[in-house]
């Protein structure tokens, strides 16, 4: 392979300039991978450049503007990735984390932008850059790298910092092989010991065991135990049930040697919950959501383009690829197939949120990255788009997985503040993040006098619980199911249910403004608008108050291809109602903020119980999706959260006092696309999302950079679904305002 430049051994003036070129340093980051502007990287054709100057890495066809926003960075280290010399055509390995992959080997040259020139071998002046930029880590690897310490770090238990041990049961140090402690059970497998006894109990039925574990510390309230098998010089996995998480201990060589476990000769011997956890994808949800062992037929073309996963990046890419199949956000950031913004940027596109969304758009609709036979350079990187509107934020800044739909609540609110569409014209153009937007009614009435009022709050997301019979039985999660077992033993829910649980009515305690007396509020919720493009999200994951934990719920959502939403449509104060009079004091809820809006109430009054302040609890469960267990920990891990609650309730406040842009039209809806998860949490496990095509009518499955025509999309096990609008003209879009 040839440099993209003409071979020289005379060396221009430029090599001899010393301020066309600055020396990188461990700290540097040096933009190796990919173009900033364009989603080509070292391994397409004509390689990548990298600015000797800035680091920034450039396509050859994005250098030119590079140079004109900055006329003196001409020099550029060019780099291109050469095929693995033992990798198959057509194919990839498929490594995990224990596996080992060869160096990649690459081809570089030193060149000249400003006398397009390549050079033999760069001149002694430029050495020392040069050669710090080709063996410099590049950006990638430094976050791929990064993350495994963070993901790999645990709680610091706090009952294991003052925990009392009794005496040792033990004559010996027990093993991996030691049975269950309980009469009659002769489970020998995943065993766990008791940190606070020593009772060696089962694990749960779905790691082979009989929950023996588990009801030992219901009935001791010992709350930490360490998993027989997993200890070694460096750790052990340590699992709380007050914390209820994977937890480490401080004292862990004191606490093993306690029961006679010599953690330096101590050897590995049984799966960690990493591992076990790693093996989860070959169960049943994963089967069926990914659609693994189907013959499924991979698609090419524009709107067919896969992400690559760069470590926990598949909620983001997820998210990305339903947005961008949404004709709202082609238009406005790949309109005509141009890249409007970038064409007149002079920002840095690292840190320009216009130019990495336009980047993002023109690598999943222009085809580019999807073309039959091109393994090799299919599929896209949104790494720095990740990068750019994550900033600082304390959870999708990190490589750990993240919640979609917390993540699509974000990015849409991102979008709005800092992403133009380069393609309007005039202020009153709607932004494409408007297509989600919808008024939310909430009606109370005064079981004393009566009277009523009516408030409104704007929403992009429709949160709908699951309202499961408690005497319904779900999937035990038994390996031995078959399943079919596990398909008919879980229950099964219509939307319908869902949406008519949203629509209950319920009581709220406070002082009427009108009667004066404490009385009992009637509280119900209408959508007052319906937007053209209507997500709703169902909360799988629902707090058990007995228990205290949250739990995702095993169950099956009837979910219809089309819908009809009329008759949850909200008509204001009716002729026949009396409007109860303004009173700032009469209902605990204040409407007007961010911080305010409705909440899922045994959540926030789980939260309450906790000593947490009503507006940082609510505030919590907004950002965590109502879910209790993630709005605790974002109470906990959040330094500042009163004042991030305060400036939410001040920023939605001023908002309201201004006009929004909120459509309405027919309440008839056609399913588009959905966001699936597999794992037992939100933030573990993977997301995968199906996408109706447009031109074909087909459903496609988008797994990471994996793209196929689906057989058998998941309707029933999904958590975020995007409905369009259906309109006689076929658009499926509503354009008045």
């Amino acid at each position: 392979m040839k440099p993209p430049f003409n071979i020289t051994d005379e060396a221009c003036a430029h090599c001899w300039d010393e301020s066309v070129m600055l020396v990188p340093n461990h700290r540097s980051a040096v933009h190796k991978e990919d173009c900033a502007y364009c989603c080509r990287t070292c391994r397409h054709e004509m390689g990548t450049l990298v600015c000797m100057c800035c680091h920034m890495g450039l396509c050859v066809e994005h250098v030119q503007k590079h140079t004109l926003n900055c006329p003196t960075h001409v020099m550029y280290v060019w780099i291109k990735e050469l095929p693995a010399k033992d990798e198959d055509a057509g194919g990839s390995k498929d490594v995990n984390k224990l596996g080992v992959l060869a160096p990649k080997e690459y081809e570089n040259a030193l060149c000249c932008a400003a006398c397009a020139k390549s050079f033999v071998s760069p001149p002694e002046l430029t050495i020392d850059c040069y050669q710090w930029i080709i063996h410099a880590t590049s950006t990638g690897a430094q976050a791929a790298i990064e993350p495994e310490g963070v993901a790999s770090m645990r709680l610091q238990c706090p009952h294991l910092v003052c925990l009392e041990q009794l005496p040792s049961p033990f004559q010996t140090a027990p093993t991996s092989s030691d049975k269950c402690a309980l009469d009659g059970c002769e489970c020998r497998l995943n065993n766990w010991m008791c940190m606070t006894c020593g009772t060696i109990g089962c694990p749960r039925e779905e790691a082979g065991g009989n929950g023996h574990a588990l009801q030992h510390y219901m009935h001791t309230m010992h709350p930490v135990v360490v998993k027989l098998g997993t200890v070694t010089p460096s750790g052990a996995d340590f699992y709380c049930y007050l914390c209820d998480d994977e937890v480490s201990d401080v004292h862990f060589a004191n606490h093993m040697q306690h029961f006679g476990i010599d953690i330096q000769t101590a050897k590995k011997t049984a799966k960690t919950l990493g591992e076990m956890q790693y093996d989860y994808s070959s169960q049943f949800d994963f089967k069926r959501i990914t659609e693994n062992g189907d013959s499924l037929v991979p698609a090419f073309g524009p709107g067919r383009t896969g992400m690559h996963n760069f470590g926990n990046s598949c909620y983001m890419a997820s998210v990305l690829q339903c947005l961008f199949s949404l004709e709202p956000f082609k238009e406005a950031f790949y309109y005509n197939c141009e890249t409007r913004h970038q064409n007149a940027c002079q920002e840095n596109p690292y840190k320009c949120h216009c130019c990495q969304t336009e980047r993002v758009a023109s690598g999943l609709l222009s085809g580019e990255f999807s073309v039959e036979g091109q393994e090799l350079t299919n599929g896209i990187t949104a790494r720095e788009f990740k990068r750019v509107f994550a900033q600082k934020h304390p959870d999708f800044s990190t490589a750990e997985q993240q919640d979609a739909q917390e993540y699509f609540l974000y990015l849409v609110e991102q979008m709005r503040r800092y992403v133009k569409p380069s393609n309007t014209v005039g202020a009153n153009i709607l932004h494409p993040v408007d297509i989600f937007k919808m008024t939310v009614e909430h009606r109370v009435q005064c079981g004393s006098c009566h009277k009523v009022r009516y408030t409104r709050e704007t929403d992009c997301c429709l949160s709908l619980p699951i309202p499961l019979d408690p005497n319904l039985k779900s999937s035990d999660g038994n390996p031995k199911q078959t399943e079919e077992e596990i398909f008919a033993s879980r229950p099964h829910i219509s939307l319908d249910a869902c949406l008519g649980s949203l629509m209950q009515a319920t009581d709220i305690d406070c002082r009427c403004s009108a009667c004066g007396i404490p009385v009992t509020y009637c509280k119900t919720t209408r959508l007052r608008t319906f937007p053209d493009v209507l997500p709703i999200f169902l909360r799988r994951a629902q707090f058990d108050m007995e228990t205290m934990s949250v739990k995702k719920l095993d169950v099956f959502v009837d979910v219809p291809l089309e819908l009809d939403l009329e008759f949850l449509r909200g008509k204001g104060l009716q002729s026949d109602e009396v409007s109860m009079p303004e009173a700032q004091e009469d209902l605990p809820h204040k409407p007007a903020s961010s911080s305010m809006k409705t909440v899922d109430e045994e959540a926030l009054t789980m939260l309450l119980s906790m000593g947490i302040e009503e507006t940082v609890a609510r505030y919590a469960l907004l950002q965590t999706g109502m879910n209790a267990e993630r709005a605790v920990d974002y109470v906990f891990s959040h330094e500042n959260i009163a004042e991030e609650a305060g400036l939410s309730e001040i920023s939605a406040t001023a908002s309201e006092s201004q006009p929004a842009h909120v459509l309405d039209g027919p309440a008839k809806y056609r399913l588009h696309a959905m966001i699936s998860h597999v794992g037992a949490s939100a933030k573990t496990g993977h997301y995968v999302c199906h996408i109706c095509d447009a031109q074909t009518g087909k459903w496609l499955l988008f797994n990471d950079e994996k793209v196929a025509e689906s057989l058998n999309p998941p309707f029933s096990m999904a958590f975020l679904y995007f409905y369009k609008r259906v309109e006689s003209d076929g658009d499926g879009l509503c354009r008045n305002g």
